[in-house]
Order: structure tokens, then sequence, then C-alpha cells
């Protein structure tokens, strides 16, 4: 499909901070953020990846750092090679459904678990590990975890694929996944899990997982009529636990909107940790990680800089078309002034040759008269010559004749 140039200016940014409740306990930060492309730095171009993870905040799940981290990195690499996939054949819709429903989410859950069980390896459980888990939850808590390990790194996954032609939407566990339009009309993406009570929620650490996942694809082929949407945020339940209505929550999707009319997009990402901080320390004191990706749009003050590198693109190939124009017509007046030579010399030479006939021709003709006068003065020389000739024939054949009738004296002696 024909990139358009301003698709290529999607931008992507995100921040985690601790939560207010963390910072009293002393528990780090357990979600995590990545994406693709330019992860830390802001990700410009399609197509782009982001995922967000919230790892469990029980006791029981002491690692879920580390596992919200491997869930982010999975992602990314599990949906690139997903992406690249659909890039080497013609896949239509349906099937490209049926993988994203069908097969993604479970590839998903075995990356995640082999990078888990690989870091078990390096680093087995301590006994520091298992008398603080013991302590706060018994040993009950401690048999739990011996029979699934993966609980320890237990964690979310909200994932977001977007590309030319369609944008794909997954989520296994709490969080949120909004779009924002251009009018900063905000809707949640996938309905939260009616399974979903109080604290509970769906893991990478079940059994089991991938059923668990919802998955929403949305083409978006040439001729259709609704728009990609301006703005998508994909965050952990600790922002929307921050609100007491969806529609409190919800407002956010305007008023980031509205940032990007006025601010570059690095101005937002600095801003994300003061209004996550200010939000976690008012509201659910939870661990609240945010990440934006943002459609370019007219009024987008990074817009601005969009259109100015399209035209230094555009003036660099003029510059170079107007050098080519000139090396053009360089050549063509060289070209010029050749056949312009070439039309002197050929000039010179019919001059040379007319000079030369004129000279000539006189002489020619006077030869040509001396020769036809000297020709007309042998001719009648030659007349009277035989003139002549034939009058002195004519005498001596006379005189022959009187000789001869004139008899011959006798002699008498």
């Amino acid at each position: 499909m024909k990139k358009d140039i301003h698709q290529e200016k999607w931008r992507c940014i995100g921040e985690s901070v601790r939560g207010a409740s963390h910072l009293r306990s002393g528990l780090p930060n357990q979600d995590a953020i990545q994406w693709y492309p330019g992860y830390p730095e802001t990700g410009i171009g399609l197509p782009v990846i982001l995922a967000v993870s919230d790892g469990h905040g029980s006791a029981k799940s002491f690692r879920s750092d580390k596992g919200s981290q491997f869930a982010v990195s999975t992602a990314i690499r599990v949906i690139q090679e997903f992406f690249l996939t659909t890039q080497k054949s013609d896949i239509n819709f349906p099937t490209l459904k049926d993988g994203t429903e069908r097969l993604l989410p479970q590839r998903l859950v075995n990356e995640w678990r082999k990078i888990v069980q690989q870091h078990l390896q390096e680093y087995p459980f301590t006994d520091e590990e298992k008398e603080n888990l013991v302590k706060k939850d018994g040993e009950s808590a401690w048999k739990s975890v011996e029979n699934n390990n993966f609980l320890v790194y237990g964690a979310t996954l909200l994932a977001v694929l977007v590309t030319e032609s369609f944008i794909l939407y997954i989520q296994l566990g709490d969080g949120d996944i909004l779009e924002v339009n251009s009018q900063g009309e905000t809707t949640r993406i996938l309905e939260r899990d009616p399974k979903l009570i109080a604290n509970e929620t769906t893991s990478l650490c079940m059994n089991k997982a991938w059923n668990e996942f919802q998955v929403h694809l949305e083409p978006y082929t040439k001729g259709m009529s609704r728009k990609m949407p301006a703005l998508i945020l994909v965050s952990t339940d600790g922002y929307s636990n921050s609100f007491s209505t969806d529609e409190g929550f919800f407002k956010i999707g305007k008023d980031y909107l509205n940032m990007f009319k006025s601010n570059s997009a690095e101005n937002v990402r600095e801003k994300i940790p003061v209004f996550l901080k200010e939000t976690s320390e008012k509201g659910s004191g939870d661990d609240i990680t945010l990440g934006i990706i943002k459609r370019p749009e007219i009024n987008d003050i990074d817009y601005l800089p969009d259109i100015l590198e399209n035209l230094d693109k555009k003036v660099t190939l003029v510059e170079d078309l107007n050098v080519r124009q000139k090396e053009s017509i360089s050549d063509i007046e060289s070209n010029m002034r050749r056949l312009q030579a070439s039309e002197i010399t050929v000039k010179n030479k019919i001059a040379v040759a007319i000079i030369g006939l004129i000279i000539t021709f006189p002489l020619t003709l006077v030869n040509i008269l001396f020769s036809i006068h000297l020709s007309s003065r042998l001719a009648i020389v030659e007349g009277k010559g035989l003139n002549q000739q034939e009058k002195g024939d004519a005498g001596l054949r006379n005189l022959d004749s009187s000789q001869r009738k004139q008899p011959l004296p006798v002699n008498n002696n």
C-alpha cells in the first residue's frame, strides 16, 4: 500500500511512574512499558507497536516487576514478527483475524513463559524470598508458588499494533485501551472483562492464559469512511482507578489531544510524569503507566515540522532538477556553438567555392572561346591549303598533258 507522507509521522510516547503507596511501602514500580520503533526515545513512523504491563501487587508475585518487563519485551518481539509475516504474503482479512485471535495469544504466553523459566534457572528462589512470603501469607502461599512458579512473575498485558491498513488491539487482564477521535470523543475499545471483580485479574501466569485474551482487529482499507483514531491511550489500571467514574476518566482523551496542539510530542512526554504522579497521589496510589500513539493532524504543533521537512525535500528536488536543467542547457549551448561553428565552416567553404567559380568561370569561358576561334582559324587555313593544292595538282595535270602533245625532236644524224 502506498504510504501517506503524514502517516509516516505517527508518534509514540509514554511514561511509567512509581505509585504513591509503593513509595511509602518501599515496593518497586511493577509496571512496564515499551514501544517500537525508537524506544526509549520518541517513536516515529509506521508500523508502531506499544506494549504496557502491570505486575501483580500480591505477596505471591514478588517478582512481578520482572514479569511485566518480560511481558512488554516479549510482546514487541512477537507482534513485530507477526507483522512481518503478514507482509510476506497476500493475507486476506479473515485469515489475518483468525491468526490474531487464535495463534498470536498462545505465542505471546509461551514466549513469556520461556523467558521466565530462563530467569528462574539463572536466579532460583532464595530463602529470603520464601521467608518473606510465608511471613506475609503463610505456608499455603509458598505451596501455591511451588505449584505454579509463573505466579511469582504474574503480570497483565495490553498491546496495540498500528499499520497503514489495520490496527490490532490485544488485552489480557485489567487496564484500558482508549481511542480518541479528532473531536476528542473517547471510547474504550475492549470492554472490561466481567470476570474481573475487585482486585482480581486475568494474567500471563494462569493456566492456558491465551484463552483469556481479548483481541480486536480494525481494518482501514482504501475507501472506508471511518478514519483512524487521532489518539490511542494505553494505561494500567492505576490510572482509571484514580477516577470515580468512567466519564471522568475519559476526559483525559480530549485533554491529551489538545496538548498536542500546543506542545510537541517531546514536551507532552516531559509533562506526563508530573500528571501521573499527581493522579496517583490524589487517586489510587498505585503505579501508573501511560502509552500514547498519536496520528498527526493539521492542528498539531508537530505537523508544521512535518510539512517543512516535506517542503525541504521538494525544494531539494527542485534544486536538483534545476541543476540538471542547467547542465542540459549547457550541453545544448555547447552543441549549438559546435553547430554554429560547423555552419560557419560550411558557409566559408561554399563561399570559397563560389569565389573560385566566379574567378575561374571567365577564364574557362575565354579558353572555350579561344579554342573555338582557334579551331575556326585552323579550319580556314586547312581549307585554303586544300584549294591551292587542288589548283597545283590541276596545273601539273595540264602541264603533263601539254608536254605529252609536243613531238620529240628528230635527230637527222
